[in-house]
């Protein structure tokens, strides 16, 4: 079956929200709850949810996040996980709905983990693909790091942006997929709108904010479902770092470890995650059923 990404970008509904303009993908399902879907760093709504589209059952919501594609980007120091655990706290607010099943994937699963520690009551389940959570070691990065050095930072971002868009994505995406062959559907998402000025700078914040932010992070309630799926060829982060940190802070996680599968296990095995994303739905959904013939 084909995916819905093209070589263009997907233009959806874009939302108003306070003061940030929040671009998402919607398909709504009879009698299923939407899921929301986080994207990792560079990547787009329309990346993360392709493999789940085209199981038809599955309602889904997924934002640009702030900073990405039709997103707008946040202030100045609040662009880390942290500050986007509020803006994902508004936006939730605002969409409505209770407590939503949450699915992220990479840097992407770092804003609900820190939104589910503060506000429990918005969060109903998660699925983590590849998470990337716990604070790592320095990396260089030099090519965004002097992407955003002063003097140059400018003239290096308009390289990136009008010349090398294309190089830059399909060396991040066979980096991010390895050892897996790339997905052409993934080849044909549009270079140009993910290499963007503004989305290098949210990438810079993002990354400088994130072990601060996430060295703060404490234990998550038990009673919260959370499955974890790992690639054990996964050359973007270390699974077991981040396993390990998963397992101090919510000992009731399920784990999944793929063998032979590099950082994108929801594009190379999508089965495995599309059956823990339904097994968390309908377990909610049986927990509220009960509730509700018990009130």
């Amino acid at each position: 079956m084909k995916h819905p990404c093209a070589n263009v970008p997907r233009v959806g509904e874009l939302l108003q929200v306070h003061d940030h303009k929040i671009h998402i993908l919607r398909r709504s399902r009879t009698n299923r709850p939407e899921v929301v879907f986080l994207h990792g760093c560079g990547s787009l709504a329309e990346e993360v949810v392709a493999p789940f589209e085209v199981h038809e059952n599955i309602g889904i919501i997924a934002p640009d996040r702030p900073g990405y594609g039709f997103s707008s980007p946040l202030p100045s120091g609040s662009q880390g996980p942290l500050g986007q655990s509020f803006w994902l706290e508004t936006f939730l607010e605002h969409i409505g709905g209770g407590p939503r099943v949450l699915v992220g994937h990479s840097i992407g699963c770092a804003p609900p983990l820190l939104l589910a520690q503060r506000r429990p009551d918005l969060v109903r389940a998660m699925l983590l693909i590849a998470p990337c959570c716990r604070p790592v070691p320095f990396k260089p990065f030099v090519l965004l790091r002097t992407a955003m050095m002063p003097m140059i930072g400018s003239a290096v971002r308009r390289q990136m942006t009008t010349r090398w868009p294309e190089v830059i994505f399909r060396s991040a995406l066979r980096t991010s997929a390895a050892p897996n062959p790339v997905p052409e559907y993934l080849a044909a998402l549009p270079a140009r709108h993910i290499v963007s000025s503004p989305t290098i700078e949210t990438m810079a914040a993002e990354l400088s904010a994130f072990n601060a932010d996430m060295a703060a992070f404490g234990r998550l309630s038990s009673d919260l479902p959370i499955a974890v799926v790992f690639g054990d060829r996964d050359g973007v982060i270390d699974y077991r770092w981040h396993s390990a940190w998963i397992q101090r802070n919510h000992d009731q996680a399920v784990f999944k470890t793929l063998r032979g599968v590099g950082h994108l296990p929801h594009h190379v095995r999508t089965e495995v995650c599309v059956e823990l994303l339904e097994l968390l739905v309908d377990t909610m959904s049986i927990v509220e059923n009960k509730r509700t013939l018990v009130a």
